[in-house]
């Protein structure tokens, strides 16, 4: 099994909604250029409850030049992780990584940079097993 983000990575470009990690999707950087990017940053969750599983958290940042494209694109991956039923989802981000995940907000603007960039956010819960 590969490291949570890597596999969150992963599942969110086998959805389409990004194409390549390092491209446009990053994880626990959200670097200077390309202007228009994601990028998923762990920061610290709860210890081990259960054997191996953990109480993750994770932030999800997105870029853009543009206000509407930001908001949609962050919505996009919100409502990919999101069941409106039960309020989480089960997800298979791999064949070897599966995830409870419980969005703790919806997708807000954290900001405008200093580079006229709008900067949405989204903070999840993922209950998984640790990484190997």
């Amino acid at each position: 099994m590969a490291d949570l983000l890597l596999d969150i990575v992963n599942y969110w470009i086998t959805e389409g909604l990004a194409t390549a990690d390092g491209t446009d999707i990053f994880r626990d950087i959200l670097p200077d250029l390309p202007d228009n990017c994601i990028a998923v940053v762990e920061y610290p969750g709860d210890v081990p409850f259960i054997t191996n599983l953990t109480n993750r958290s994770v932030q999800v940042r997105v870029r853009n030049t543009d206000y509407p494209t930001a908001k949609s694109k962050i919505v996009a991956l919100y409502d990919s992780v999101y069941n409106p039923e039960t309020d989480v989802r089960i997800i298979d981000f791999t064949a070897g990584r599966w995830g409870i995940v419980k969005p703790r907000n919806y997708p807000y603007l954290l900001k405008k940079d200093e580079s006229e960039r709008f900067i949405f956010v989204l903070n999840m819960g993922i209950i998984t097993a640790g990484d190997s």
